[in-house]
């Protein structure tokens, strides 16, 4: 019973210890001329670890190539060739990655918009200054998507957000956006009336 029951203790500790961080952000692209949203929801049981999850909508749409080995005895055409189609939707894009911090720097894998793709965060100023560097789009694209920006927290809860996407790409475009990034406890604070609300309710 007693092993039992520190099994148990160690569940509920664990549970206790697990920080839910949300991130509400948009990023306008000046030459795309597009507004896109992500909301994300960060897993942390640990300081130097947690699991992310983003729902993603990007304008431009998510992009599918698809390639078709074609055998034939037409004598009109070539006895193999290929073709490649090409395929956007406005489906919504999805990441779902594991992330490990060893002192300031950040290392994530795992699907980064829909695709695979590998991170680095470098988090410096007590965590209020983060460089992110993304590479993926692997299948995507002719070769991999890179896009790295820099974030600063001007104010408690709220980030402003600058970079570069398609960095090696000719569909480079420059970005800048917002960010509301807080934790179950700090929504407290956000919303300072909750306080009251709830203690009207009891």
């Amino acid at each position: 019973m007693q092993g039992v029951a520190e099994g148990v203790n160690d569940y509920v500790g664990g549970i206790s210890r697990l920080q839910t961080i949300v991130g509400l952000r948009s990023d306008y692209n000046f030459l795309a001329n597009t507004l896109k949203s992500y909301v994300e929801l960060r897993l942390q049981p640990a300081e130097d670890k947690y699991y992310v999850i983003e729902l993603i909508n990007d304008p431009r749409g998510y992009t599918s190539i698809t390639q078709t080995d074609i055998d034939t005895t037409n004598p009109n055409d070539a006895p193999h060739y290929h073709t490649v189609t090409t395929t956007t939707t406005n489906a919504f894009r999805f990441s779902l990655q594991f992330a490990r911090r060893i002192g300031p720097f950040t290392g994530r894998f795992g699907i980064k918009e829909s695709t695979g793709g590998v991170g680095l965060d470098t988090s410096l100023l007590k965590d209020r200054f983060e460089l992110r560097q993304d590479l993926f789009g692997f299948g995507e694209e002719i070769q991999p998507r890179y896009r790295v920006q820099i974030g600063y927290e001007f104010v408690r809860h709220l980030w402003l957000l600058g970079g570069v996407d398609y960095v090696f790409s000719d569909k480079r475009d420059y970005f800048m956006g917002l960010q509301l990034r807080f934790t179950d406890e700090d929504l407290k604070t956000i919303l300072p009336f909750s306080g009251g609300a709830t203690a009207a309710a009891k």
